[in-house]
């Protein structure tokens, strides 16, 4: 199947979203993120700070989510067309996967995605045979359990899910200072256990998004299916329609966690399971209709998405050595505005990295593709043919 320029573009697009989120978790302590994050001070990072959570926090990763299942769709269509066993390859693809999440997760950054990558992507082994309909019903299905299950345990054990009255500031404070203490003064073996014990604690609480995560893949797998991301000239209007259905549905039911005075467990669950989605499909709309209009300018966004495993990796070895001891040691320095400008820089030089990487080197892909192509596949770089 031909490579769809879209999708490389979407990927690089959504990697932006993914590193201005990413890059405040290498600033604070997972525990005090999960008892509410560290106090935002001052107009212009509050204001950051809304718009992330309203725009940014959570809708990129479900959009790199979607575009895992596309192309696993696109794998599997490509190996029965060319008579390859699909499983056996997609298993070591994904053990390959999973290899890389540990080494990413324990010697980079513990927030690591690709472990549960890995696991969730076996399961959507079963799921890639599966006629497009009940694809899409098993995909609104899982996007559907955890709130209704939420909500009907927050119902039930709480009324309005209300948890306001719960002051972890203490606790807060202690966690970053601690933290700081390893990340941001500590030897590289006491960074290590540390990042390790958070990363077993993070991707235990990942475990609570798995039926999401495979709903984005399966949903992902069901526009590959109906190949809805090819000639998009045809589906101007159905992109326009439902991205505007999607994208004002997701603000309107986001809005009321972010103006709540109170932390709702309920309004913040409809924001991350339900606003989330919508959010992301109204931005993959459009920018697909953006992108038949302005194709040359956000072609840019392609050269690190072709590159994105290897751009992924690459972003989490910049914020480690920029905020561990072993790099500048920034941990719990430096201000959300600040984290904000050196995630927008540090995407910018890995444009210029890869744009130069393609264009120049006239490689296709980069050197992680080639490493985890080569252990699922036996193939390695290709270049393109010069002219």
């Amino acid at each position: 199947m031909k490579r769809i320029e879209v999708i490389d573009a979407l990927r690089g697009f959504a990697l932006l979203g993914i590193l201005l989120v990413n890059i405040h978790f290498f600033n604070e302590s997972l525990q005090a993120i999960s008892l509410g994050g560290v106090p935002i001070e001052g107009k212009l990072n509050e204001s950051i700070d809304f718009f992330t959570a309203l725009l940014v926090e959570g809708k990129f990763m479900l959009l790199f989510s979607f575009l895992f299942g596309y192309g696993a769709t696109i794998l599997y269509m490509n190996s029965t067309t060319q008579g390859i066993k699909f499983t056996p390859l997609y298993l070591k693809r994904m053990f390959a996967l999973f290899i890389f999440g540990l080494i990413h997760g324990l010697l980079l950054w513990y927030g690591d995605i690709l472990t549960t990558y890995a696991i969730v992507g076996i399961v959507l082994l079963f799921f890639l045979k599966r006629k497009s309909k009940t694809i899409l019903i098993w995909s609104l299905v899982l996007l559907s359990i955890v709130p209704l299950l939420l909500g009907i345990s927050t119902g039930l054990t709480t009324g309005t899910g209300d948890y306001s009255s719960m002051d972890f500031s203490e606790e807060i404070k202690l966690s970053q200072e601690i933290d700081k203490q390893i990340y941001a003064e500590g030897n590289f073996g006491e960074i290590v256990a540390k990042r390790s014990m958070d990363f077993v604690m993070s991707f235990f609480n990942m475990i609570l998004f798995f039926p999401q995560i495979l709903g984005i893949f399966l949903l992902g797998v069901f526009f590959g299916k109906r190949r809805l991301l090819e000639n998009l000239h045809e589906k101007k209007h159905s992109f326009l329609v439902f991205g505007l259905i999607a994208t004002l549905s997701g603000v309107i039911l986001e809005l009321p966690m972010l103006f709540s005075d109170s932390s709702n467990l309920m309004l913040e669950m409809i924001g991350v399971f339900i606003a989330g989605p919508l959010l992301m499909l109204g931005y993959l709309c459009f920018f697909c209709l953006a992108f038949l209009k302005y194709k040359e300018q956000l072609s840019l966004f392609s050269y690190i998405g072709k590159l994105g495993f290897s751009m992924y990796i690459l972003q989490s070895v910049i914020c480690s050595l920029l905020f561990y001891s072993y790099g500048l040691g920034l941990f719990g320095e430096i201000q959300l505005w600040q984290t904000t400008i050196i995630a927008i820089s540090i995407y910018i030089f890995q444009l210029l990295l890869s744009y130069l990487w393609i264009k120049h080197l006239k490689f296709q892909s980069g050197p992680l593709e080639y490493v985890w192509r080569l252990f699922y596949r036996g193939k390695g770089f290709k270049r393109k043919a010069s002219k």
